[in-house]
């Protein structure tokens, strides 16, 4: 009850769950976070965070049979933006081979209610989005066979998408998708789940692709397209 109270209170994606997905939800938060040992960096630990923070991997993940990111096992929460070594650049949010970065100060902007939030923009989504990725083709277990194959079919069709808008000099997707096609990935799954209506309206060739490859639809209830992938 206290994890789907925690869920709850900010993943309206939860919110529009069936019960019974509600249920295989919050089981799977639990044995993500579980897995995981979370660090705090610059605030208190808190289990709700923790909490939160396995929720956005398991909203990622929740159409794939393998969703606990079995390669990372630690999780990095800071407080808000950082350095990275001798960079000089602001992060809020990366992946790593030693664990999962985010800022939590932007984790929480990232699930506001806002109503003139209309960036697209989910630093835990996207990071989660690139830990994936890493899992399924660069770590040495915990893949799924569902999302490599699908992956592959979605990196070789969006080559006219990503050809489209260099050329044209716009896209719905922000500017910074086009940086390379990891970064387009991860752009393109935020934009999947913060705003899934106007994604599948602007570019629905990219949306369906999405779907397939992450198995589920995040206009629907039910989520899931596929209950056995």
């Amino acid at each position: 009850n206290n994890y789907s109270f925690v869920i709850g209170s900010l993943f309206s994606y939860y919110n529009n769950l069936s019960e019974e997905q509600k249920t295989k939800f919050v089981h799977r938060v639990y044995q993500f976070k579980q897995s995981k040992k979370f660090h705090f960096i610059g605030l208190e630990k808190s289990d709700d965070a923790a909490i939160l923070v396995s929720s956005s991997a398991i909203q990622v993940t929740f159409g794939l049979s393998n969703y606990r990111l079995s390669h990372f096992n630690d999780i990095y929460i800071l407080a808000d933006a950082y350095h990275m070594d001798n960079d000089e650049e602001l992060y809020i949010g990366h992946v790593a081979p030693d664990g999962i970065y985010l800022s939590w100060k932007h984790f929480l902007y990232g699930y506001s209610h806002k109503a003139a939030k209309t960036d697209n923009i989910n630093v835990a989504v996207h990071e989660m989005a690139h830990a994936l990725l890493y899992n399924n083709f660069f770590a040495q277990y915990g893949m799924d066979s569902h999302f490599r194959m699908n992956y592959e079919k979605f990196s070789s069709s969006t080559g006219r998408i990503l050809a489209d808008a260099i050329t044209n000099r716009r896209s719905y997707l922000r500017s910074y998708a086009f940086s390379n096609l990891h970064e387009f990935w991860a752009v393109s799954v935020e934009a999947c789940f913060e705003n899934p209506a106007g994604l599948r309206q602007h570019m629905p060739d990219l949306y369906e692709a999405l779907c397939r490859v992450l198995n589920q639809d995040p206009l629907t209830n039910y989520k899931i397209l596929k209950s056995e992938p």
